[in-house]
This record gives structure tokens, C-alpha cells and sequence, in this order.
């Protein structure tokens, strides 16, 4: 509540408490934060940049030696559908998607707490278009949030770190009451590659790994949510070597996605294209049996299809920018607790451009 922090030796805490205290509790109303070793400030300068949401927190990490390179934390915690702390989570998404835009072009940036929301095989990507490694699901369970979390995910580009580059995957809600994985680690679709060695621990699996048996009371003071950790490693563009090649080492490729979801009930029925698709068939049937001809019949009949996908669905547009950078770090982040490491690569970022 208020200004009250988390004090952890070796770290220092960003935190943003609920402003206002509920009517049932008897101390704090809770709030998040980050715990940041204290060495990271040697290297970046830290500060929050938007708090104004209770339940999410943006961090920015800035390089000291160049200002143009930093990367994005935000802490995240969207209370369940029906809590007396139940906020309007199409108003929730909606102010996290608007900061994920206003990121500068290439920044790294991710998302993790506690979403409460269970997606069972959902996906995180629209099928076809975006190419990600097939994420491994142990909660096949849904609840209200799920859909709406998803849809949000792809909104925005980013995916679900859980089950992917992992280690150990495993619920992150453990109870008597059941379990279930509602907390995850988010990330853009494009920089997956720099994330790797995802694991979920439990709680009881720490204090048990501290060796001291009957010491605590596993019933009374056993967190119900997991440890989830993962390595990041850092991609940030020389400054010199920016400058001078600009323009040589960065290609630019515009690419449009179609929202597949918003499929209309006069889709391919109209007079027009199905005149279209007859076209088509008939120069098919007509043209003489060659791969030349073959090709261009089909590279027509996709002009034809993406004509009427651009009238009939919701269209995105992006830009990928591919462009030579040198890798400075390797972050190991074990549930907002990182540390640094040294060690460089080629990105690609996708940038929306509607």
C-alpha cells in the first residue's frame, strides 16, 4: 500500500502499489513489482515509465554507453473474473496493447505475472502466417479470460513463452483448491529466438531444495504460485556501425495479415468473385500443360483471393527490418530477478504500420 517496498539484499525494488486499500484487508491491497540486481545499474539506467494502471508496470532498462538501445519489462497482474478486485479486462488488454505500440522500433520487450487466465491449446498465432515451434500444454482447461487473452496476444504480435524453449514446463498455480497455469512470460513472435531455458519450479520443490526438513510448516507457508525463470539474451545494434550502414545492411519487407477469425458469411459467394474464380479455371483449361503456365494461372488466382481478403477481412500491416547487430548480453531472469552476462547476431523486427 502506498510507498511500502520490498527490501531483498543485492536488489533493488520498482514497485506500484494499489492505490487504494480495500474495505476487507487487514493490512496492504497488494500491488507488483520488480526486484533488480544491483549491479544492472552500472550498465543501464532504470526508471518506470508508466504506472498509471493499477495491476501493470512498464520498466525500461537504457544502456548508459547508447541511448538508442534499452529494452521493456512490464509487470503484469489482471485479478480473476470474478474477485471483488474484478476489473474490465477488454479495458486491461487494451491499455497494455496501446503501450506495446508506442515501444520504439527493434527494443526487446516482454510481459510476465499473473494474467489469471487459462488457455488450454488455444492459439497464441494465427495458423499459417505465423511460423512458432508448437507449444507444449499441461492446464487444458479454460475459463472466461482465456479467449480474450489470446485474441489480445495476436492482436499485438507476441506469444507465449510457456511450453516453448523449455526446460521444465509444469502448472503455475498449485493448491488444494486445484491447479492450473495462469502465469506466463510474453514476448514478441520475432524475438522467440532470443529467449531460451523457460522452467516452472514450485514452491515446495525450493523449500525442500533448502535441505531442512520439518523445519517449515508446508501447509502454512508455501506460496500457491510457481517460480517461473528464463534466460534473454540481449541484441543491441553498434551505434558506429548503424550509422555508417544504414541503409546497407537493412532490407525492409512489408507483409499483411488477415484476421481468418472475422470470416464473413458471403465469403467467395458474391457474382463478382466467383466470375473471378470462373476466369480463372476457364484460362486454366484453355492454356497450354506447362509449370510456366501453371504458375502464373496459380500466382492469378492468389491475386484473385487476396483482392477479395483485402475487402472482406480486417487487415494489419507490418514492415520486417532485418539489420545487423552485435550481441551485448545474456539476461538470465528468474521471475523479475535478472542477472547479467556477456557475449552477437541478426534480428528481424516487425514493425505495425495500421
Amino acid at each position: 500500500m502506498g510507498s511500502n517496498s520490498v527490501n531483498v539484499d543485492g536488489y533493488c525494488w520498482y514497485g506500484h502499489n494499489r492505490r487504494n486499500i480495500h474495505i476487507r484487508a487487514k493490512n496492504g491491497s497488494g500491488g507488483v513489482g520488480l526486484l533488480v540486481r544491483n549491479d544492472f545499474d552500472q550498465q543501464f539506467n532504470i526508471e518506470i515509465v508508466d504506472d498509471n494502471t493499477d495491476g501493470i508496470m512498464w520498466v525500461q532498462f537504457k544502456d548508459k554507453r547508447c541511448n538508442s538501445n534499452m529494452f521493456y519489462v512490464c509487470v503484469v497482474y489482471l485479478p480473476p473474473e470474478n474477485s471483488t478486485r474484478a476489473v474490465n479486462v477488454h479495458e486491461f488488454m487494451e491499455t497494455l496493447m496501446t503501450h506495446i505500440y508506442t515501444i520504439p522500433q527493434g527494443n526487446l520487450f516482454y510481459l510476465c505475472g499473473d494474467f489469471n487466465s487459462r488457455c488450454s491449446d488455444f492459439s497464441d498465432s494465427i495458423e499459417g502466417i505465423d511460423c512458432l515451434p508448437e507449444r507444449d500444454i499441461v492446464d487444458f482447461q479454460t475459463n472466461g479470460y482465456g479467449n480474450i487473452f489470446c485474441d489480445f496476444l495476436i492482436d499485438v504480435n507476441c506469444c507465449i513463452l510457456n511450453g516453448r524453449k523449455t526446460l521444465t514446463n509444469d502448472f503455475t498455480f498449485v493448491s488444494t483448491r486445484g491447479s492450473s497455469v495462469v502465469d506466463y512470460c510474453i514476448l514478441p513472435y520475432e524475438m522467440l529466438d532470443s529467449f531460451n531455458s523457460f522452467s516452472v519450479t514450485r514452491a515446495t520443490t525450493i523449500i525442500q531444495s533448502l535441505g531442512e526438513p520439518g523445519r517449515y510448516d508446508l501447509r502454512k507457508i508455501v506460496p500457491d504460485h510457481s517460480l517461473l525463470t528464463w534466460n534473454m539474451c540481449l541484441y543491441f545494434p553498434i551505434e558506429d556501425q548503424v550509422s555508417k550502414n544504414k541503409d546497407k545492411n537493412q532490407t525492409v519487407t512489408k507483409i499483411i495479415k488477415y484476421d481468418t477469425k472475422s470470416l464473413p458469411e458471403n465469403w467467395l459467394i458474391g457474382d463478382s468473385i466467383v466470375t473471378e474464380i470462373n476466369r480463372v479455371i476457364l484460362q486454366l483449361e484453355q492454356s497450354e500443360a506447362s509449370q510456366q503456365n501453371i504458375d502464373k494461372m496459380y500466382e492469378n488466382f492468389v491475386s484473385v483471393l487476396k483482392t477479395e481478403m483485402s475487402k472482406s477481412y480486417q487487415v494489419k500491416k507490418f514492415e520486417l527490418v532485418m539489420r545487423l547487430t552485435t550481441k551485448l548480453g545474456n539476461v538470465k531472469n528468474r521471475g523479475g530477478i535478472p542477472s547479467l552476462l556477456c557475449c552477437g547476431m541478426m534480428f528481424v523486427k516487425r514493425r505495425k504500420l495500421e
